[in-house]
Formats: C-alpha cells, sequence, structure tokens
C-alpha cells in the first residue's frame, strides 16, 4: 500500500513537471514586447550590433537568434515572434504571408548567397552520378537552387536534396561524390576555406534576385509605427558606425559571426547592397511584382 501510494505520488509529481514545461514552452509571448527572429546574416548584424550596445534594452524589441532559416516559420506559428529578418523568399514559405509585411528595407544580397560545389558547371552537366545537395529545404535555399537549374539547363541531372541547417553543412567531410551547396554568409567562408568553388550566386544571376527586410504582423504594426520608426534609427546608426569605424564594429558582432575572421567579414560587406536609405523604387516594384504589398514601409 505505501509502495503505492509512493509510486501515484511520483506519477503526479512528474505529470505536474510536464504540465509545467509544457504551458512554459508554449506561452504567449509578453504582449508589450515585440520578438523578432533573425539570423547572423551580414545584413542583420546591425541589429546584434544595436543588441550588444545595450540600445535595445529600453525599447519595445527583442530578438531571437537562430540557426536554420525555416525556423523563423516554426517559431512564428507558435506565436513566439511577431516578426523576423529574411529575404522575401522566406516570407512565401509561411503558411499566412499575405499578413505579414515589410516595416523596412535592409539589404539586396549581391553575392553574399552562392551556390559552391566540388565540381565545375561543365562537370555537372556531363555527370552521370547522382548529385546530392546540401541544402536548407522550405526556405529561399529552394527557389534559389530551382532558378540555378532552370538558368545553367541542369534539368536532366538526377539532384537528390538533402535537408541540412548550415551548421551541419559546414561540419561535412570531403567527399568524392559530387555535391552541390547551398549557404550565405557567414558560413559560406567557411566552406570556402575547405576548397568548395563557387559556381553561382546572387552577383551572376539573371533571374533571381534577392531582397532582405523585416517583416512584421500588419496587426502588431497598426499603433507602433513610431517604435518601428525608432528601429530603423538604431539599425541606420549601426551601419553608421560599420561604416565609420569596421573594426570596432567587427569586435562587437563577431561572437555572432561563426568565426569570420575581420578581413572575410569586410569583405562580405562588399557583397550586399544597403536598402535601408536612398531611391528604393526599382526595389520596391520587383517585390509588388512578386505581390509583396509595401504600403507598411516607414519612410
Amino acid at each position: 500500500m505505501k509502495k503505492a501510494r509512493i509510486l501515484s505520488f511520483v506519477l503526479l509529481f512528474l505529470m505536474g513537471t510536464v504540465a509545467v514545461l509544457y504551458f512554459y514552452v508554449n506561452r504567449p509571448a509578453d504582449a508589450s514586447k515585440i520578438h523578432i527572429s533573425s539570423n547572423p546574416w551580414v545584413g542583420f548584424t546591425p541589429f546584434i550590433y544595436a543588441q550588444e550596445k545595450g540600445w535595445l534594452e529600453k525599447s519595445s524589441f527583442r530578438f531571437i537568434w537562430l540557426v536554420d532559416l525555416a525556423e523563423n516559420s516554426h517559431y512564428h506559428e507558435r506565436g513566439f515572434t511577431q516578426g523576423f529578418t529574411a529575404t522575401q523568399y522566406e516570407l512565401f514559405h509561411f503558411n499566412d504571408w499575405q499578413k505579414m509585411k515589410p516595416v523596412f528595407l535592409i539589404d539586396r544580397s549581391y553575392g553574399a548567397d552562392a551556390i559552391v560545389s566540388n565540381r565545375s558547371i561543365q562537370e555537372l552537366r556531363s555527370t552521370k552520378e547522382t548529385v546530392d545537395v546540401y541544402l536548407e529545404q522550405g526556405s529561399l535555399n529552394d527557389d534559389f537552387f530551382d532558378a540555378f537549374v532552370s538558368e545553367q539547363g541542369l534539368k536532366s541531372v538526377k539532384f537528390h536534396k538533402i535537408n541540412a541547417c548550415q551548421k551541419n553543412i559546414l561540419s561535412l567531410n570531403e567527399v568524392a561524390r559530387p555535391i552541390v551547396i547551398i549557404s550565405y554568409q557567414p558560413y559560406l567562408s567557411g566552406l570556402l576555406k575547405k576548397g568548395y568553388q563557387p559556381i553561382a550566386s546572387t552577383r551572376t544571376m539573371k533571374s533571381f534576385s534577392v531582397i532582405d527586410a523585416l517583416f512584421v504582423d500588419e496587426e502588431v504594426i497598426n499603433g507602433r509605427e513610431r517604435e518601428f520608426a525608432q528601429l530603423k534609427e538604431m539599425f541606420e546608426r549601426g551601419v553608421a558606425q560599420l561604416q565609420n569605424d569596421p573594426h570596432e564594429y567587427y569586435e562587437t558582432v563577431k561572437g555572432y559571426l561563426e568565426g569570420q575572421s575581420y578581413d572575410e567579414f569586410i569583405s562580405t560587406t562588399a557583397q550586399i547592397e544597403w536598402l535601408h536609405q536612398g531611391n528604393q523604387t526599382k526595389v520596391i516594384e520587383h517585390l509588388n511584382a512578386q505581390h509583396v504589398k509595401t504600403d507598411r514601409l516607414i519612410p
């Protein structure tokens, strides 16, 4: 009888613990804060700089730093975030993407997204082997790869897609079989060090334009436009610091850069075009042509 009581107590305790953990993991985000998911893409590092400098502490914004691009939608669907920094192609992978609006534009990739391989384009065209393709599925990597195959006339090649996050891709050992990898900075630098050669990038592709922005639920934007304008100001301060004192900027954000050296990081900044200022007409026209509504952009 005593053992039965002890067992019952243990079971109740375990059930209670599981329930507490469940509600903790699934708790709704603090309504007073705006939670944004992001990753260490070079164009998003001004947010890292703002966070490390404490600029965000008195603001309404909290950033959640991720590695896997597909996690943006997972966090959003579970109510943990109200916005995310990503490309328009990530937006299209959301179930309710029409409800998300870009608040301000960040950058256009100009070589910082790339496709690398241990084979040349010519070797891929002529190979009879199955080519393994490592990429983050459910993200712009799918769209990038499809555009690459079409543009390079590789539809007859037998490709085998393998879903993998960038950190796992970086840990790949050298292989003899032909492989293709879709990557982006800062992870791309590590792959180039390993000897993989770029065979396409957002600088060379003619049919694929990648635009990064801060996307937010429209209902969250309403009434909080001033707060988003302040976040944009902090972002612009970060970019200005990068341009004025790049070494200090690098030292502040380098913990997020997956081992990139200073020189590698500075080289990466030349592989994007900042969009937060200046004439954005052509970029906006491009987004509108893709049915991305830009009516909530902060001036």
